[in-house]
């Protein structure tokens, strides 16, 4: 859902956009998750506003395009915004140290529902023994190779030609 979401806003917001530059970066919006590779910093490490704001401008000294920037800066925050309305994040890591949840729904009323929680980082720990990262479920990796076979069709060509070089 980090990728396909963010990617097919994007496309729709802007249809004239580079396809490829658009799928390209996309894949920046799996970045924040690798923090799942180091001990119980999931969702706090790489999951804060500072993050994309530190990669995206390391992104642009490499590219020196503020259209890049901008579209590296809009797929990293939207992970951090899509993690936000499913579970917990630690949104201002290291300056607050607990973790944020934002509840937003109608319910069997048709009542909005609007609620921001905080809770204290330690249940981080918690949270990562109770809930895996979506990407190592059965689920998220078959999403993640189905998105893969799309591309690698969509693109043959261009991969081809990029092997041969």
């Amino acid at each position: 859902m980090h990728f396909i979401i963010p990617l097919l806003i994007l496309l729709v917001a802007f249809p004239r956009i580079d396809k490829k530059l658009a799928v390209g970066l996309a894949f920046l919006t799996l970045v924040p998750d690798m923090d799942f590779f180091i001990d119980f910093t999931h969702r706090s490490l790489f999951h804060n506003i500072f993050f994309p704001v530190l990669l995206s401008l390391m992104i642009y000294m490499l590219s020196r395009s503020l259209k890049v920037f901008w579209i590296s800066f809009y797929y990293l925050m939207s992970h951090l915004v899509l993690d936000l309305t499913v579970g917990k994040v630690a949104l201002f890591w290291p300056l607050y140290q607990r973790l944020i949840e934002v509840i937003i729904f109608l319910d069997s009323r048709w009542n909005f529902v609007f609620d921001i929680n905080t809770y204290p980082l330690k249940t981080v720990e918690e949270h990562m023994t109770k809930y895996p990262s979506y990407f190592f479920t059965q689920e998220g990796v078959l999403v993640i190779i189905l998105l893969f076979v799309i591309l690698l069709i969509a693109y043959w060509d261009d991969a081809r030609k990029f092997l041969k070089k």
